[in-house]
């Protein structure tokens, strides 16, 4: 199995195809896994590489050294893996690395997907949809409303899957997602904006851990961003609805491979 020993980590990874670098990035409910209905459509054009965070997945490291661990080991897995510049795609958590890439490696992006996160994009009114979501969402954990809320019915074997994929991932320590540390306001869309490359943001219609107005504000902060709202899925709109998410994410992607200039609008 392929694995790059990275700050005394072992992550396992997995590349796929030929072409510009594109890095997936999952989310907490995921792994390398989560993938699998995006790599045989971008493979044919793009070198794909899927990763499990370290704790995810089949990856091992130290969980002490806390969250900023997921940006930081992205950068060290870019290096190990020779991966000079790449698109970028992130789900959830993944945004967090993205934040990380930022601000360690600013060079590094040639474009970024955020589907279902703000990657630090955020302000006073960022904050305050965010308490209201979970006001909303109550004790219960956020493995719950990782799907719309029809999408079981309509499809459970599908979710199924989703759960299984998700059951692959070991316990980690409580609270190594949880809120910031007490006074860090996180005001990364200065940074995303002046990295100077293309940003899309994707969210799903009935997302009710990164709502449409929570992204939609992060849109707005990051200065030349775009925004596509999935209409019908829920937080895992590339799981969920990949068909319309993949030709998204291609039509985005295929216009700055045709146009390397070209800033979003």
């Amino acid at each position: 199995m392929p694995y790059a020993r990275v700050n005394g980590a072992r992550l396992y990874f997995e590349q796929h195809g030929s072409g510009p670098d594109l890095v997936f990035l999952h989310g907490a409910g995921g792994n390398h896994l989560s993938w699998w209905q995006q790599l045989p459509f971008f493979a044919p054009t793009y070198r794909c590489t899927v990763y499990d965070a370290r704790g995810w997945g089949l990856s091992q490291g130290e969980m002490a050294v806390g969250r900023w661990a997921l940006g930081t080991d992205l950068v060290a897995l870019l290096d190990e893996l020779g991966i000079e510049r790449a698109h970028i795609v992130a789900q959830s958590m993944g945004g967090r690395a993205v934040a990380g890439l930022a601000r360690l490696a600013p060079g590094r992006s040639r474009s970024l997907v955020l589907c279902g996160t703000t990657a630090g994009a955020t302000n006073d009114r960022v904050r305050a949809l965010q308490d209201e979501l979970r006001l909303e969402r109550g004790d219960g954990g956020l493995r719950e409303f990782a799907l719309a809320p029809r999408f079981e019915a309509a499809n459970p074997a599908l979710s199924l899957l989703y759960r299984q994929i998700n059951a692959l991932n070991p316990r980690r320590p409580r609270g190594f997602l949880g809120k910031p540390p007490p006074g860090y306001r996180g005001r990364m869309h200065e940074q995303l904006a002046a990295l100077g490359v293309p940003v899309l943001f994707v969210v799903g219609e009935h997302d009710r851990i990164t709502s449409p107005a929570m992204i939609r504000e992060a849109h707005t902060l990051v200065a030349g961003s775009s925004y596509y709202e999935v209409r019908g899925a829920g937080h895992s709109a590339y799981f969920e609805a990949a068909e319309e998410w993949n030709a998204v994410v291609e039509a985005f992607l295929a216009g700055l491979e045709e146009n390397p200039q070209r800033r979003p609008t």
